[in-house]
């Protein structure tokens, strides 16, 4: 039913199962709020969304009440001022007010409203600290508790986006405090260690765990040859953290900063991509000859490997066996590359930049490593390179283009798409329609695999055969992919998976944005759009004809036998076994 009603005095005609801030975001009036975000609402506790009904002088949230006919709202008023202010300050004298420190500095929602309202502490606390209050036990997410807001908005994430319910507010001695279910470590728990999460909170109360400090050892550390490359996503939102516009490619200035940093080379995680392709194309290829096992499933996404082993462990044996681009770029930079440059492996301290918390927690998987040395070494998120850059004093901005170091620094079109939900299915068809086919086909845009639905279908004909595909984005459109049975259902050969809704362009590493910011724009589609155009403008759009990566499988990778597999691919686990 339609209502009509009055906001600041402006006529509002809205649907009457619209909440009074969702009827105002859609006429432009802007109302303040910490624990909502769009399709996912929060404790509706933090009470600083109130609005004044004047026809009963009290206060409403507009977060959680209805709109209703006749009503005359306002959200300036004196009464709503003095409330949002006293709020406030209830929560600034709870919260540890270090800003200074703190890695959410330039972009707490928090502190914004803080200046908004001209808040102070009324009262000073000494000391935050308590067992309680840092908890770094996870490989992956780290929690301070003196910053949390409980606003709740990571605990809406974790249950409406992703679907686990792992993160909670947790009574313990009369607080409430975020964590997993009994304050558990959320490696120890069915966390797929996603870190949206981390990208919810509207503060620095949860974070990624710090590689930084690492790294600087590293390139401080003479004995150590430092190499670094970065996922596709890293480029298309890096210059969102230096004020640079959403939708911008900064690939040619992120390798010059890299330089200036002092990496003795720059590489690129989509060459590995690449590689990603070949192998997991040959074992598709292998499962068409074969008759199976199908569906063959992705592997490439940390977060949905987790999904696997922690919720559908029978599935296993479906899912690709390569290694995810980071892991092969790890195994590369570690045999390939001093093998081909005379170097000792042991020397090689690889990096990778990932929008992603979970690969760190992959990074540092027993089974991601070779002949004893770990294929990556440090895991940087986007965040965190940005911090690197700060860290030296570089004007970001005015940063002149710069290229990859050639040996493991080209890629493909396909390898750059990697980034986006649907973009490892669209790679990995076009190199194995070309090799099943015999053949080199121009046509290769398959559009039907793009898009941010939660789950798409597509049919393709390879060799006269039809295939069945999906793609799932979305940590809560798995678990549905699961429940409504749909892998035997529709008979798919080949699924994707990615746990973060749109892929690694919404990593849980990628740079901070206000909610607003989230609800006004289409972030998602300006930050894939970077990756389809480098796609576009590639001279080679197919990883199997990457002519580095097949020079490398020519004079490195093709001289022993089964050197592929054991460097390429890997296995996983069964918890219950």
């Amino acid at each position: 039913m339609i209502v009509t009603f009055y906001i600041n005095n402006k006529e509002i005609m809205a649907d009457s199962s619209k909440s009074i801030l969702e009827a105002a975001k859609e006429n432009g009036i802007e109302i303040d709020t910490l624990c909502c975000l769009k399709d996912c609402t929060g404790t509706q506790e933090c009470g600083i969304c109130r609005v004044e009904d004047l026809s009963e002088n009290k206060l409403l949230r507009a977060c959680s009440t209805k709109v209703e006919h006749g009503m005359r709202l306002n959200t300036a008023s004196r009464l709503v001022q003095e409330s949002k202010k006293n709020r406030v300050i209830e929560l600034l004298n709870e919260h540890n007010f270090s800003c200074g420190t703190c890695k959410r500095l330039s972009n707490c929602e928090f502190l914004e409203l803080v200046k908004k309202t001209g808040a102070k502490k009324t009262v000073k606390i000494d000391n935050f600290e308590d067992e309680f209050s840092l908890d770094e036990r996870s490989k992956s997410i780290s929690i301070d508790r003196t910053k949390c807001l409980k606003c709740g908005r990571c605990v809406a994430v974790c249950k409406n986006k992703i679907g686990t319910n792992v993160i909670q507010l947790n009574e313990v001695d009369d607080r409430l405090l975020v964590g997993p279910e009994n304050l558990r470590c959320f490696d120890d728990t069915d966390c797929l260690l996603c870190g949206q999460c981390v990208a919810a909170c509207p503060v620095g109360a949860l974070t990624e765990i710090s590689h930084i400090e690492k790294v600087v050892e590293a390139l401080k550390d003479s004995n150590k040859h430092v190499v670094i490359g970065m996922a596709p996503s890293v480029r298309t939102s890096l210059g969102e953290l230096f004020q640079i516009k959403l939708g911008k490619d900064v690939t040619k200035q992120i390798y010059t900063a890299l330089k200036i940093i002092g990496f003795k080379k720059i590489f690129d995680v989509n060459f590995a991509a690449d590689i990603t392709i070949i192998e997991e194309g040959t074992e598709l290829i292998e499962r068409i000859q074969k008759n199976g096992v199908f569906p063959m499933f992705t592997s490439c996404c940390p977060g949905w490997v987790r999904f696997i082993e922690n919720y559908k462990p029978e599935y296993i044996k479906n899912l690709s066996t390569a290694k995810s681009p980071q892991q092969i770029f790890g195994a590369a930079t570690k045999n390939y590359y001093p093998a081909m440059n005379n170097l000792d492996p042991k020397s090689i301290f690889t990096v990778s930049i990932m929008p992603c918390v979970a690969k760190k927690y992959e990074s540092e998987r027993d089974e991601m490593q070779t002949h004893n040395i770990r294929d990556v070494d440090a895991v940087l998120t986007t965040r965190e390179l940005a911090e690197l850059i700060k860290m030296n004093e570089i004007n970001f901005k005015n940063l002149a283009d710069s290229e990859a170091d050639s040996i493991m620094g080209e890629y493909t079109g396909a390898g750059t798409i990697f980034g986006v939900t649907g973009g490892v299915m669209e790679a990995a068809l076009r190199s194995v329609k070309d090799i099943v086919e015999g053949t080199s086909l121009e046509n290769i845009d398959y559009k039907e695999v793009r898009g941010f639905e939660g789950i798409k279908e597509a049919t393709v004909k390879i060799d006269n055969v039809d295939y069945n595909l999906a793609i799932v984005s979305g940590g809560t459109n798995i678990f549905r992919f699961f429940e409504e049975n749909l892998v035997q259902k529709n008979n798919y050969h080949f699924v994707e998976f990615m746990v973060c809704p749109g892929g690694c362009i919404n990593g849980g590493g990628q740079p901070h944005l206000k909610a607003s910011i989230k609800e006004e724009t289409g972030y998602k589609e300006l930050r894939g759009e970077v990756l389809y155009s480098q796609d576009r403008n590639s001279e080679i759009r197919k990883s199997h004809k990457n002519p580095s990566v097949l020079s490398m499988y020519e004079n490195y990778i093709n001289i022993e036998k089964e050197r592929a597999h054991h460097l390429f691919h890997t296995t996983y686990k069964n918890k219950n076994s």
